[in-house]
Order: structure tokens, then sequence, then C-alpha cells
């Protein structure tokens, strides 16, 4: 899990993913609170950021550790409790069909999201479409999972938001299979650390200057 600033959640979201997988690893990118001392005491590795570099170096750190240990699976999600992780058993179960990048889907939970937020997700996914040719409902879902494959060919370098787009475009890029299978969402009001409309933009920007990058 990457996380920043989350002491509030942390320590709950380690002991639920702990039902589910053999090693819960939370990147703190360099939280100001006690979000590495509750994760500890929780049970988790933690890897700390001395400062804050962006959610999308802690997905790098996150692949970097998944690297040394060669998992059969790597299950990322956020740390802000939005996702639940009884979700982790189907998100998983595709991996061991074949597929090397598994997302999960908020779009069966539309209703609970509020209607701002399903505009901006709706830009952000066509453009994340045009970036990887990959037609997906939830494109910048941060519960996403891993196969061993993937884990071992994805290169990412977008330190910011946008590594969720780029995660895809690399996917579609190497050849790796992708899918998607819905989940269940909950929005907290104090569940994120970043406003959603600078987010939005933020990403929009990067998805465009990759897309001509690539182009």
């Amino acid at each position: 899990m990457p996380a920043y600033n989350e002491e509030s959640y942390i320590g709950t979201m380690v002991l639920k993913v702990k039902q589910y997988v053999d090693e819960v690893i939370v990147v703190d990118d360099g939280s100001t609170d006690n979000t590495s001392e509750i994760a500890r005491l929780a049970g988790a590795t933690v890897v700390r950021h001395t400062k804050n570099r962006g959610y999308g170096a802690a997905i790098q750190s996150i692949l970097t550790e998944a690297q040394r240990r060669s998992p059969d699976a790597l299950v990322i999600l956020d740390a802000d409790s939005q996702h639940d992780p009884q979700d982790i058993p189907n998100l998983t179960k595709p991996i061991f069909e074949g597929f090397d990048l598994v997302i999960g889907s908020r779009e069966l939970q539309r209703h609970n999201i509020p209607f701002y937020r399903r505009v901006g997700q709706r830009v952000l996914l066509y453009s994340s479409r045009i970036l990887s040719g990959k037609r997906l409902s939830a494109s910048e879902s941060g519960f996403r999972i891993f196969s061993k494959r993937a884990i071992a060919t994805l290169k990412l370098r977008e330190s910011g938001m946008a590594i969720s787009a780029e995660t895809i475009a690399e996917a579609a890029e190497k050849g790796l299979k992708v899918t998607e299978v819905p989940i269940s969402i909950t929005y907290t009001r104090d569940g994120s650390t970043l406003n959603p409309v600078v987010h939005g933009l933020e990403v929009l920007t990067w998805i465009i200057d990759m897309i001509s990058q690539r182009r």
C-alpha cells in the first residue's frame, strides 16, 4: 500500500489485508504523521521515503520490493479505506488464469461516486484509452493485481498520479494481458490527501504529454 499521512486508516487496512496475503508492505511516502509507526505495529513491513516524492514514486518502490521477493501476485490498493480488502480474492483469481494485470473497476459502484468525480474520471478514461489502446472502464483505479511476469516486465517512470495510465499503456506495449474486475468503493470525507480537481488536471496533463511523446 502506498501511504501518505494515513494514520487514521493504515492500521485497520493492514490488519484487514493480512487476512488475504503473505506479507503487507506499506510504502510511506514522506508522511509527517504516525503512518509508519502504526503500520509497523499492525504487522506491516514499512519502506519509508524521507520526503514526499509522489504517488508514482511510491508505486515504483512497491514494484522494486516485489521484484526482490518475486511473489506469485502483487496486490496494490489504497491506504485510505476506499478499497475493501475482501475484494482481493476476486481480483487475484484472473492472475492464476493467465492475466498479467487486473484492475479493480468502480463502474458498478458509480452511484456512490460524486458527480464531479464521475465527470473527471470519464475524461481521464478516454484519454487513457487513446494512450494505451485498451477499452477499460476504470483506468485510474488504484486497486490492482500484478502477475509475476508483470512485476518483472513493467518499467515505469512517472512519479505522480499519471503512473496509473502509464501502467496500462506500458502493459499494452509489452503484450501483457489486462482485464478488470468489479470492486466496491467507499468515499470518506477525509480519505484522500489530494484535491480531486488538482489531481485530475495533473493526471490529464501528464497523459497528454505521454500521448505526444509516444506518437
